[in-house]
């Protein structure tokens, strides 16, 4: 990710993008050794982890004397919240959608058709 996440800062959102991309919980020392074109240092990695649970991103567990980080949710479910959020946000939530899908690539489109003709529609009383 290129631009840092809203609240967080340019390492804060690269160490979440690792943790995002691992499967499994990382140890401080694995994420000091992940991050691309950066060498900092492990207790700078240490303190960015600690920001990330003190703000509610990420958890952690002790195994044996080292602790382990992973993200709280996954990336889909981050970027559907900020989507809620910003519909929410908008105003008018309908024009906000139909600009959205102008917007979007066809493909895109195809992939939104299908799912929601997966969705039942509610009945009107």
């Amino acid at each position: 990710m290129d631009e840092p996440l809203p609240g967080l800062g340019p390492l804060e959102t690269a160490v979440l993008d690792l943790l995002w991309a691992d499967e499994e919980p990382m140890s401080v020392r694995t994420v000091v050794d992940s991050l691309p074109d950066r060498t900092p240092a492990y207790t700078t990695i240490s303190t960015v982890l600690e920001n990330l649970r003190r703000k509610g991103w990420v958890e952690r567990d002790r195994v044996g004397r080292l602790w382990f980080y992973r993200p709280l949710r996954d990336r889909p479910t981050y970027a559907a919240e900020r989507m809620s959020g910003v519909l929410a946000d908008s105003g008018d939530p309908r024009a906000t959608l139909l600009r959205f899908v102008d917007d979007m690539p066809a493909d895109q489109v195809e992939v939104l058709r299908d799912l929601l003709s997966d969705v039942p529609r509610e009945e009107e009383p």
